[in-house]
């Protein structure tokens, strides 16, 4: 077998592995996304019910509240965000490393086998 063969082969699974890491990504930062969202409109529709409930609210306090929390939260996801996307760079660093060692030692092997 030519060993370009083998280079290929392997270069095609580090591709289709490169690919299933971003799909994982994708699909974790989707997943934050909604889980998000269903809190902030659960929130929302609190809201809604506390403004009109039968008895008289505060109105003010009630709306000043919600902002606060809703600020708060947006924040934090924020910040979720940003720990997703570190986690998913570090863990893109470490598997391209493994994969430029392998493709070195592939290599060196190669050139002493000639």
């Amino acid at each position: 077998m030519p060993p370009f063969a083998n280079t290929s082969k392997k270069l095609i699974r580090a591709t289709a592995a490169m690919q299933a890491h971003s799909m994982r990504a994708l699909l974790r930062y989707q997943i934050e996304g909604v889980s998000f969202l269903k809190r902030r409109f659960e929130d929302d529709l609190k809201l809604i019910e506390k403004l009109t409930e039968g008895e008289f609210v505060d109105a003010f306090d009630v709306f000043a509240n919600f902002v606060q929390n809703a600020t708060s939260d947006y924040a934090k996801e924020a910040g979720k965000f940003a720990s997703i996307g570190a986690k998913l760079a570090s863990e893109t660093a470490g598997q391209v490393r493994q994969e430029a060692e392998t493709t070195m030692d592939d290599m060196a092997a190669a050139t002493l086998a000639t």
